[in-house]
């Protein structure tokens, strides 16, 4: 998966000439095909067709913006779902996690798999800890390779490879300065080579030549975090007087049995029969936990401990396209081979037309005036109002032109070929990228060869969509186990109940899981002119008071209003109606130049 991410990445970036061929002058050795084509005298040239391919998928995603929504199930839990959106979209916000989507969207592309990390940590920008998402490197990653579930439900051991700053890895593993100091003596080498860090140069394909046990920059501290999937012996519980199940890890059958004696004991001294006495019962199981290691290449252990996180999982988020008999390929991976021919096809048209006559000049010497030579003759004629002198009676014997065919007749359809080719497997087609539609095209049937296109990358935004899930649920977990203080959460510029302004630890633990989901929201200009359409027609209907349009309404000047209805209804109650309020209300709303705002503001003087 690795060299195959490597090639379509370097295919993407415009080195398309990169790989290997056999030398024909040293059998057994191989050397770059462009170096190969450079030898025989030709010029290795390139369209990249798979950037275009690229961008135009990054240009959807864009185009098509999505929100994850926390729905609650019951009507008397949705404020508390408002609340729990407002603190994912404000953590969304602060690790940019729009930016973060446009790499996932290309990994899976190039090689079918990305990954993202979930973590509670310290920001230094912010002073504070809060959610944090990080991109993990492909060629960093690695898990169990006999991985067959499509699901990844499998998946058992997985981790990355880390390299740290020595300053960085005291920040992470170093508690005191005792720590320290062994940390200098485990990574010593490292530590005495961080004067030679701003030396080091940064090549391209660093991360794709990556060493097991030595990072490539000499003042970097190499660092293993696995995590692994284990089991152990637990103590399941359910004590039939209390209605309570429990599983312990450290509770032993001898103690649950002196409960069971000691309840038996005093209900015997109540009068009570014993099969009336609720008792506890208790059951040996093994059960799965998440464990991670930190180690170093030399053996040492740097930490090791459970999964702090409530979901009791490995923090890692997996985007992949469909894993069919455990193999994954990225959809870049059939384009590839057809962009490497239309380069040959590109190479081979350069290459005759350069060597093909063009306007070649045949002059009988029997032409050539006394003193003149040839080269005079050549500049003579292709001079304007050039005049060349020939001798008597060689008028029978004049310069002959030749101009041959420069491309060989079904090389330009060969190369038309390839081209249908490619947009057939990619989708790319005219209507897709917005091109001029042919004369006499009806506007229908070019929005429907534009959908009928989008039917290709169906796959690939639903993978994105199911990976945006469940990184969104494991993050919204992540917040509500070390979220216990309250927040102000409500940073997107929507207007929402007054119990969504606020993250509120006490309610958010009253929230039964299964109660919420996450799922995805449209976020587009056209969906949001759509719902304030609606909103409309129900404030014109009077289904719907005014304070509710304005809270729901995307409109620029809702929110404004609305905080200006409410305080000039409270003056009102008063006894008090500020003048320059209700100016500043009208000249909002000419400003607008929106009759709709006229009218709402016509609504409310009323």
């Amino acid at each position: 998966m690795r060299r195959e991410y490597e090639r379509n990445l370097r295919y993407k970036n415009g080195d398309q000439w990169g790989d290997p061929v056999e030398d024909p002058d040293r059998p057994g050795k191989y050397i770059r095909e462009d170096v190969l084509i450079s030898r025989n005298g030709k010029v290795p040239l390139r369209h990249n067709y798979i950037q275009q391919f690229i961008r135009n998928i990054h240009g959807q995603l864009l185009a098509s913006p999505t929100q994850t929504v926390v729905y609650a199930r019951s009507r008397d839990d949705q404020p508390l779902g408002e609340m729990l959106t407002n603190t994912l979209q404000a953590c969304h916000q602060l690790n940019r996690a729009d930016r973060l989507d446009i790499n996932v969207i290309e990994d899976l592309c190039l090689a079918g798999l990305s990954c993202v990390k979930v973590r509670y940590d310290y920001w230094s920008t912010k002073n504070r800890t809060d959610g944090r998402l990080d991109a993990v490197n492909l060629n960093r990653l690695f898990f169990n390779r006999d991985v067959e579930d499509p699901r990844l439900f499998d998946l058992r051991r997985i981790g990355e490879i880390c390299d740290y700053t020595f300053d960085g890895l005291v920040l992470n593993f170093a508690r005191t300065k005792e720590d320290e100091r062994a940390l200098s003596e485990i990574y010593g080498v490292c530590r005495d080579r961080k004067r030679l860090e701003g030396l080091y140069q940064h090549y391209p394909d660093r991360l794709f030549n990556l060493h097991f046990l030595y990072p490539n920059d000499p003042g970097k501290c190499r660092v293993f975090e696995v995590w692994e999937k284990s089991f152990r012996w637990v103590v399941y519980t359910h004590d039939r007087a209390a209605g309570e199940e429990e599983i312990h890890t450290d509770l032993a059958l001898e103690d649950v049995e002196a409960v069971n004696a000691e309840r038996l004991r005093l209900g015997a001294a109540a009068g009570i029969a014993p099969e009336r006495i609720p008792l506890v019962y208790a059951e040996q199981r093994p059960e799965h936990y998440w464990r991670v290691r930190y180690l170093t290449p030399n053996g040492f252990l740097l930490r090791e401990m459970e999964c702090p996180y409530a979901h009791e999982e490995h923090p890692y988020a997996l985007a992949t396209m469909p894993l069919v008999s455990g193999q994954i390929r990225g959809m870049m991976s059939d384009v590839v081979d057809i962009q490497r021919y239309i380069n040959r096809l590109l190479t081979l048209l350069d290459f005759v037309i350069g060597s093909s006559s063009k306007g070649l000049l045949m002059v009988p010497e029997e032409c050539l005036p006394e003193g003149m030579e040839i080269e005079d003759f050549a500049r003579e004629y292709v001079k304007v109002n050039g005049v060349v002198l020939i001798k008597r009676g060689a008028s029978d014997k004049l310069p002959k032109q030749i101009t041959g065919n420069a491309v060989p007749a079904g090389v330009w359809e060969m190369f038309a070929q390839e081209m249908n080719i490619m947009m057939q497997i990619s989708g790319l087609n005219g209507a897709v990228q917005g091109q001029v539609a042919k004369p006499g095209t009806a506007a229908s049937l070019y929005a429907q060869q534009a959908q009928n296109s989008m039917i290709n990358f169906s796959i690939l935004f639903k993978c994105f969509n199911d990976f945006c899930e469940g990184r969104d649920e494991k993050l919204l977990k992540v917040l509500m186990q070390y979220y216990t203080t309250r927040r102000y959460v409500c940073l997107n510029g929507a207007a929402y109940s007054e119990t969504a302004l606020y993250y509120e630890p006490e309610m958010a633990r009253q929230i039964e899981e299964f109660n919420l989901v996450a799922s995805k929201s449209n976020d587009t200009p056209v969906f949001r002119q759509m719902t304030d359409e609606v909103l409309m027609r129900l404030l014109e209907a009077g289904q719907i008071p005014i304070e509710v349009f304005l809270s729901n309404t995307s409109l620029p000047f809702g929110e404004k209003l609305l905080n200006d209805l409410k305080t000039l209804k409270e003056q009102t109650a008063a006894g008090q109606v500020d003048p320059a309020l209700l100016e500043s209300m009208q000249a909002q709303a000419e400003a607008q130049t929106d009759p709709r705002a006229m009218a709402m503001l016509q609504r409310v003087m009323e």
